[in-house]
């Protein structure tokens, strides 16, 4: 009997039919790469192939937890695979989490089958379902970071992630909406959001992810504040063989001279050569 032309989410528990991609987050000290998050495809050509899609089709049909678990599963053993350096940012709902520290065990063995070690791994906490009870999530944090695993707060600055989480949940990344960090160049608004994000950051000895970068004077801004990593398509677009260094056009922005910018000042943008390399921040 042949396959349904629209799968549903049965059939990609079935038949295992998810495809990971890896995105690289850079150091924006010196470019080197700190890990990969590990992004889900579902069936190529399909209308579940959209992560969005697929994910919340799952959170429709109650099976949100058990296709999580696949694809971090799918995921892994992709990573591993492909003998890519750093940690895996793996993505999580609430009730995931849960799970994880519910099953540790078996999650232990999967990882020593796969050879990868806990400390290579960050749990990042997305918004593909509500939260529950806060409580219950920090001891399942907790516990899983006791184990070596460290954990990432996502899309900081909209949705759920909000301080009342950063406190509770004391994560070891937060990662900064895209949202938040697009068009930060030129944007005094954004450049104080993300000098509060910052100051909390040192407060909290949490390390700082500037999500979807795709210009770079928001790259150079990000690095001149002091964020500490990026991603983003200007660094690398997710692919199933990522590359093992950031684009030369990311590096070429962290090796230019640093930028004081207070509010209101001029952003240089780093594109644009010689005398010209000023751009109103209003």
């Amino acid at each position: 009997m042949s396959r349904p032309l629209t799968p549903t989410i049965a059939d990609c528990l079935e038949h295992q039919c998810l495809r990971p991609v890896f995105q690289p987050i850079g150091s924006l000290a010196n470019g080197e790469i700190l890990g990969y998050e590990a992004l889900i495809r579902g069936p190529a050509g399909t209308p579940l192939e959209s992560p969005v899609a697929l994910f919340a089709e799952a959170a429709r049909v109650g099976c949100l937890v058990r296709l999580e678990r696949l694809a971090s599963r799918i995921a892994i053993a992709a990573f591993m695979r492909a003998g890519l350096p750093g940690k895996l940012f793996l993505n999580y709902s609430a009730d995931s989490i849960r799970e994880i520290e519910a099953t540790r065990d078996e999650v232990r063995i999967f990882l020593q089958h796969h050879g990868i070690t806990s400390d290579r791994i960050v749990v990042e906490l997305t918004e593909q379902a509500p939260l529950g009870a806060l409580d219950e999530l920090a001891c399942a944090v907790q516990g899983i970071r006791s184990r070596g695993a460290q954990f990432a707060l996502d899309d900081y600055g909209t949705g759920h992630a909000s301080l009342g989480q950063w406190i509770a949940l004391k994560p070891d990344y937060v990662k900064i909406a895209r949202l938040v960090v697009d068009g930060a160049a030129t944007s005094p608004f954004q450049q104080e959001a993300l000098r509060g994000i910052r100051k909390l950051a040192q407060s909290g000895n949490t390390a700082l992810v500037a999500e979807g970068i795709e210009h770079e004077a928001d790259l150079c801004f990000c690095r001149d504040l002091g964020i500490d990593y990026a991603q983003g398509y200007l660094l690398a677009r997710p692919m199933a063989e990522p590359p093992l260094t950031i684009s030369e056009a990311a590096l070429r922005v962290l090796r230019s001279e640093p930028i004081a910018v207070l509010p209101g000042e001029a952003v240089r943008d780093p594109a644009r050569p010689g005398p010209h390399r000023l751009r109103s921040a209003g």
